[in-house]
């Protein structure tokens, strides 16, 4: 699993292995640019430029450039080293660091006037690489200024771009660009990757990630608080449910779904389908006539528990079905009448099985969020940003702006697992552990989408797995499922449909032996 640290959580580790663990700043500082170092040589043997221009800033960031401008000249290489900002502005470990490259015979060039920016482009023109030095996971305002207009420069200039720690102008807490960010083809961190290069768009502007070891204390870097996970596809084939040679389709996990309404009826079969493709033993679907009649004949693996006019008669049949299975889906195109609110609500607090809550699932209870303190069952919970905003009483867009500290105070607070949708879906849990997806494409935005995420996590519940583990492979199964379908048929022609169709595909390439 690999582990990647909120910007606030590096600079509480670097604070304490140096106040409190007695580790000199400077050499944190010196391994950090040696491992920079290494990799910018490696470039440059790649390329044919011989040049390599660093452009720092102030902080430590900065102090990393320096520290591989003065290695490289050691080594006999050929560096150009800018700075947005004047040297008497520098202070502590960077300070040091600018003096031992200018000791050595090493030139700056301060970037205050229009020949600066002249002089950076044409040393980036015949160079091997640029090496962004300039901002470090402390970015909280807009790029302004001089440092926007070299980061225009830079990536203007189409050359190979090694950022240090993390692209400058992408926020290490949430991905976000302020205004304006490198585009990285490699971004060297250091000790732990930066939550930010997880998720979108920041993890478009870091490219390859290499992690590079500078001695900081393990035991801080163990810790759990401000650690953020992306599960590898090692990870998702452990958490798989595991199947055996004498099972039989009871074994292999039985799932209700709660789900379509008039009109709605694709929602119900997307989730069926997708459950079943994803290894579910038996689903039943509970719907109206009109959506049964669909299912019948688009899934006909599928049983039905046919619910009609009377909302009480519907939640007696639903409670006593609910005996007999695993698991339950609740929501997808179930529509947003009352008798649907009541329904949701009545499965919510009264049956004790792990329930996924989806689309007019949480659509129903968005305005009454209070009853999922009263749960007794595992909830999970898997809204977009417009369904995610309704339930905090905010706008999509504003959170897209907040999606890790959203779902996470969300997950907290109401003890439900939570899966953020979106690109690098966000999977939080209620005891603050958090993972970020890798899998999945924009052919993936298209209607039914959601309701296949919902019967293939769904799957996985019935089948036994924990709720964690049921949103994590869930996710990234139905990821892999939209990037099969985006090979096959690319991403304008993914439909929801072929990502229920491609989920047995992803799972058997999770399964195969390696």
């Amino acid at each position: 699993m690999l582990r990647a640290a909120l910007g606030s959580r590096v600079r509480k580790i670097d604070e304490t292995a140096i106040n409190e663990r007695g580790i000199p700043g400077i050499d944190l500082m010196e391994r950090a640019g040696k491992g920079l170092t290494r990799a910018i040589l490696q470039r440059m043997n790649e390329s044919d430029g011989d040049t390599a221009v660093i452009i720092c800033g102030a902080g430590n960031n900065g102090g990393d450039g320096y520290v591989a401008a003065r290695l490289l000249k050691e080594a006999g290489k050929t560096e150009k080293v800018f700075s947005v900002i004047p040297a008497e502005k520098l202070k502590g470990d960077a300070k040091i660091n600018y003096e031992r490259y200018i000791s050595l015979g090493g030139t700056v060039v301060q970037i205050e006037e229009e020949e600066g920016f002249f002089l950076l482009e044409n040393a980036l023109k015949g160079a091997a690489l640029a090496v962004d030095s300039i901002f470090g996971t402390g970015i909280s305002r807009p790029v302004e200024g001089k440092a926007k207009r070299v980061i225009e420069i830079i990536n203007n200039s189409k050359k190979y771009v090694l950022a240090v720690d993390i692209p400058s102008g992408v926020g290490a807490d949430d991905g976000k660009i302020y205004g304006i960010s490198v585009k990285a083809d490699k971004t060297v961190t250091f000790q732990l990757n930066k939550a930010g290069m997880c998720m979108q768009p920041g993890r478009s502007m870091a490219g390859e990630i290499e992690i590079v070891d500078i001695g900081l204390p393990e035991d801080l870097c163990r810790e759990e608080k401000g650690i953020v996970y992306m599960a590898e596809e090692e990870d998702v084939r452990s958490m798989l449910p595991k199947r055996d040679l004498l099972m039989n389709k009871g074994d292999a996990g039985k799932l209700l779904i709660v789900a379509g309404s008039k009109g709605m009826a694709g929602a119900a079969v997307l989730a069926a389908r997708a459950a079943y493709k994803s290894g579910a033993g038996l689903v039943k679907v509970a719907a109206v006539w009109e959506v049964v009649q669909v299912i019948q004949t688009a899934v006909p693996e599928a049983t039905c528990l046919i619910l009609g006019e009377d909302v009480n008669t519907n939640i007696k049949l639903i409670s006593k079905e609910a005996e007999n299975y695993d698991a339950v889906v609740a929501g997808p195109g179930l529509g947003r009448s009352e008798a649907a609110a009541e329904m949701v609500e009545h499965i919510i607090k009264n049956i004790p099985k792990p329930v996924l809550l989806d689309a007019d699932g949480i659509n129903l209870i968005s305005d009454k969020t209070d009853i999922l303190k009263k749960s007794t069952c595992p909830l999970i919970m898997t809204p977009h940003p417009g369904e995610m905003g309704r339930l905090v009483k905010m706008s999509a867009k504003e959170v897209n702006e907040d999606r890790l500290r959203i779902a996470q105070s969300f997950a907290s607070e109401y003890n439900v697992t939570l899966v953020l949708k979106g690109a690098g879906s966000i999977i939080a849990c209620p005891d603050g552990a958090t993972f970020i997806n890798a899998t999945g494409n924009p052919g993936m935005a298209t209607a039914g989408s959601g309701d296949v995420l919902s019967g293939i996590a769904g799957a996985f519940l019935a089948a036994g797995s924990s709720v964690r583990d049921s949103a994590v492979t869930g996710v990234y199964v139905h990821g892999l499922s939209g990037d099969l379908c985006a090979a096959e048929f690319g991403e304008y022609g993914t439909t929801a449909s072929d990502i229920a169709e491609f989920a047995g595909t992803a799972l058997k390439k999770l399964t195969e032996t390696k």
